[in-house]
């Protein structure tokens, strides 16, 4: 890991498999200060699941961006499973697991209204081989426990059926929507509603925060490129338009991020995966790339109007970065640093269990004073 030089020390790393027994928390007063750097649905969801997991704590959101300036805002929530690196395939396939059990728990419940998530069903396809479309959100595993139910392959007679081929492969399943815009602002209102605070503020290194907190957990995305050196982080540009097509009621994603996902009121189309491209404008040549690839497989969309468009940059690493590091700043100053990002095209699917497993980092933290 490469580090701002003479900002900080390394003094140790504990990835989540690890046990952080043999680290010893120490902080004035019964309270445990905690500061979570970012505002996005992952800091949001690691803010509320540590409230949940340790009511005592006093929590605080750190942030330059909130709201409909984070990433997480042009989201279309597509509950998606698929590829995920992390450095121990067991964390990964445990994130799956508690964001799959927490938002189907969710979903059924009256307030599922409030957080913008809902069942949908669909396809996917492709014209290259079967492994394409099981990786696309699917795996041998029982059914919905990590997030995907009723999948089946498509028949070959099923498949002559849709626009837009001729398709060698494709598959009917049911996942969820959790739309982000919708889902922060009652995470948001959760937050404060528990004691949580907000400090807008732009940080340009952790040793700000030295003294202040107790502990940090690192949700910069992007921003850990800078905060902690960390030069394995990259853009991966996605863009989207928002289209007014009420009698789309199912969602269709093909290979090469082609997708169409309704949402509460519009439905996202998409996209494009552009890593190291750091451009936040619009893109006349991607909007017509994504619009025409997928007017291919559902021509009516052609009629439907945009109603909004929107880009964003992934936080992308080559494996999901979740772990309690111990960081030593000038004048021998220590801070325990629990980092939380790096989830690429993943933050949404990822968010709660990321969120459970940084909460229990931090339980186990004040268990050890």
């Amino acid at each position: 890991m490469d580090v701002v030089a003479n900002t900080v020390v390394v003094i140790r790393t504990i990835s989540f498999s690890q046990s952080v027994d043999s680290f010893t928390l120490s902080y004035v007063g019964s309270t445990m200060r905690v500061a979570i750097v970012g505002a996005g649905v992952i800091g949001l969801s690691s803010a509320v699941c540590i409230q949940s997991e340790v009511p005592g704590a006093e929590v605080t959101i750190i942030a330059e961006l909130t709201d409909v300036h984070t990433t997480s805002d042009g989201a279309a929530g597509f509950f998606h499973p698929g590829h995920i690196s992390a450095d121990n395939a067991a964390d990964a396939r445990q994130w799956l697991k508690d964001s799959a059990e927490h938002f189907w728990k969710l979903c059924y419940t009256e307030d599922a209204v409030d957080y913008g998530i809902f069942e949908m069903s669909g396809y996917a396809f492709s014209n290259t081989n079967w492994d394409v479309v099981e990786k696309m959100g699917h795996e041998t595993v029982p059914d919905g426990e990590l997030g995907v139910k009723n999948y089946r392959r498509l028949t070959d007679s099923e498949l002559s059926k849709f626009s837009g081929g001729p398709w060698r492969c494709g598959a009917f399943k049911t996942t969820l929507i959790t739309e982000p815009r919708i889902m922060m602002v009652q995470l948001n209102k959760q937050f404060l509603a528990n004691n949580g605070s907000f400090l807008r503020q732009k940080l340009d290194s952790l040793a700000d925060l030295v003294g202040q907190f107790d502990v940090v957990v690192n949700c910069s995305g992007l921003g850990a490129r800078t905060l902690v050196g960390d030069k394995s982080v990259y853009p991966i540009r996605g863009q989207v338009a928002r289209l007014n097509a009420p009698w789309l009621k199912h969602f269709y994603h093909v290979e090469h991020d082609i997708y169409m996902l309704p949402n509460r009121d519009a439905v996202v189309v998409g996209g494009c995966r552009q890593e190291n491209n750091w451009s936040t404008e619009l893109c006349d040549a991607d909007r017509e790339h994504f619009l025409k690839k997928n007017a291919e497989l559902f021509p009516s969309i052609k009629r439907a109007p945009i109603v909004r468009e929107w880009v964003g940059l992934r936080p992308g690493r080559p494996t999901v970065r979740l772990e309690l590091e111990e960081m030593q700043f000038p004048g021998d100053k220590v801070l325990p640093v629990i980092h939380n990002y790096g989830h690429g095209g993943n933050g949404i699917t990822l968010s709660w269990g990321c969120g459970r497993h940084v909460a229990r980092i931090v339980q186990q933290l004040e268990q050890n004073k």
